[in-house]
């Protein structure tokens, strides 16, 4: 039962190389390693959100962009 399952976690382990090298290739170049490791990043700041309750990066960063965008700054009645 336990060669089973360290079996398995190593076809779990290397189906997820095996899609980030696929993932990295396909790519545009420059971009590679954000889009290899854009998924895990992501599971890892849903975890992080599950875990401490608090918003992640991204949620953060559409939250304040919008807000901008129904504020005008100061510097937008400069323009004239």
């Amino acid at each position: 039962m336990d060669a089973a399952i360290g079996i398995l976690a190593a076809l779990f382990a290397s189906a997820i190389v095996i899609g980030m090298t696929v993932r990295a290739l396909r790519a545009p170049r420059g971009q590679r390693l954000r889009a290899a490791f854009g998924p895990l990043m992501g599971a890892g700041e849903t975890y992080q959100e599950l875990h401490t309750g608090q918003r992640g990066l991204q949620d953060s960063v559409i939250e304040s962009i919008a807000e901008q965008e129904q504020r005008p700054s100061r510097t937008d009645a400069d323009d004239r």
